[in-house]
């Protein structure tokens, strides 16, 4: 069965639910607009990505939310522990040192509560929301959009007169135009679970995040979450895992966990409560965030490695900048220029990040970051970029630049010392 809805268009459709899709639709919503949202799957659910960053919070002021998830009791974030896979050498991203502008402190978050509050907000905001609806098909028609859809059994035509993507990595309209692209540079694959009983953190630091590096090319996540319980994921490339997926996906996760000297060290008195979920060669960029009447926000856009958790903030922000551009271009009955300039500052904030994640995997980064010190004011602008600055100043700007050379420098030569090599097997050796 198939049928027209009203014929009163609304003004923006949002395909998706999750943190991009309920910030446009709430903010939209707020300002008057008359927006619809369609989300496939039926909340709560489960998702990755449970770390938070400070610039999460412009979204969290932008609808209304910031007291209503101080008053949850979330785990607080405050910076992030970076430690050698031998526990030997550490350091601390303190985002208390940031610039009094800034945000200092942020969440740990259950994704499945979260998103569902990010949702509820949108509705309390005025926004409608269909769960579980499916989009179908989309028509790009004079005046607008059509948009088939299927909810309860029955396939209905929704008019728009714009729509916004922000359906995750199925891409509804980024892989319909042919727009993404994986990125072959960052062929990595996550897999993670839930643990009780994780050894603490130190004193004072029983919100961070603890990231701890692999010998090959990889890293380590330990997430705090609400309930005692722990997020605990490993992420390696993809030839690593294959060597060991033989013998089942979690063999590999014990195998892979085993083989960090300090991580190991966090899970021995641990248990494991849920089963090992893999997220296999993730990362991908769109070759526009924009078009004509459309644009694409958060994951169905691009996706990066979650070394820096920007997954939820460019969610956010992208979610907020969308509903902006599209009520300007409402509001003045045209939406090029504005759908334009919000695709500038998408590509921008991408290939910001992008640049982090791949010196990431290069050891003269990560062992740069896990030497202290602060010369130049090196570390704190390094620090303002993990913590959400999407537009940081040119002195920022240049001191990353610094930064990012000295890596390089370290990669060939010893300034700082080598914490990346394996431990030699003298048994091997001789």
């Amino acid at each position: 069965m198939s049928s027209f809805e009203n014929p009163s268009p609304y003004d923006v459709v949002v395909i998706g639910g999750g943190p991009a899709g309920s910030t446009a639709a709430g903010w939209l919503a707020a300002q008057g607009h008359r927006v619809v949202v369609l989300e496939r799957e039926r909340f709560p659910r489960f998702h990755i990505g449970e770390s938070l960053l400070p610039g999460c919070h412009r979204a969290f002021e932008a609808l209304g939310l910031t007291a209503r998830l101080e008053a949850e009791g979330l785990p607080i974030k405050r910076g992030a522990i970076l430690s050698s896979p031998d526990g030997a050498a550490s350091s601390f991203a303190d985002f208390g040192s940031l610039p009094k502008r800034y945000r200092r402190e942020t969440f740990q978050v259950d994704r499945s509560r979260f998103d569902q509050i990010l949702l509820d907000r949108a509705a309390e905001l005025g926004a409608e929301v269909r769960m579980p609806a499916r989009a179908l098909a989309v028509h790009f028609v004079a005046g607008g959009v059509d948009l088939e859809i299927q909810q309860d059994g029955t396939t209905t035509v929704l008019h728009a007169k714009a729509l916004i993507d922000a359906s995750g990595r199925d891409g509804f309209l980024a892989k319909r135009l042919e727009l993404r692209e994986v990125d072959l540079n960052l062929r990595r694959i996550a897999l993670h679970a839930w643990f009780e009983n994780v050894a603490a953190p130190p004193s004072g630091h029983e919100g961070d995040l603890r990231l701890i590096s692999l010998y090959e090319r990889g890293w380590s996540w330990l997430i705090p979450l609400p309930g005692g319980l722990t997020s605990v994921g490993v992420v390696v490339p993809v030839e690593t895992y294959r060597r060991l997926a033989a013998a089942g996906t979690e063999f590999a996760f014990d195998q892979l966990l085993a083989s960090v000297p300090a991580l190991a060290a966090c899970l021995e008195p641990a248990r494991r409560v849920t089963a090992v979920r893999i997220d296999a060669d993730y990362s991908y960029r769109t070759r526009a965030y924009a078009g004509d009447r459309w644009a694409v926000t958060g994951d169905a856009g691009s996706f990066l490695d979650p070394i820096f958790s920007t997954g939820v903030l460019l969610a956010l922000d992208s979610g907020l900048d969308a509903a902006k551009a599209l009520h300007q271009g409402l509001r003045r009955g045209s939406l090029r220029r504005p759908l334009a300039r919000y695709a500038r500052r998408q590509r921008r904030s991408y290939s910001l990040f992008r640049r982090f994640v791949q010196a990431f995997y290069g050891d003269g980064m990560r062992d740069l970051l896990l030497h202290d010190g602060n010369p130049l004011g090196l570390r704190t602008a390094v620090t303002t970029i993990l913590a959400g600055e999407t537009r940081p100043s040119l002195a920022t700007r240049l001191r990353l630049q610094v930064f990012f050379a000295i890596a390089r420098f370290q990669a060939r030569h010893e300034l700082v010392p080598r914490r990346h090599r394996p431990p030699v097997d003298e048994a091997k050796a001789a």
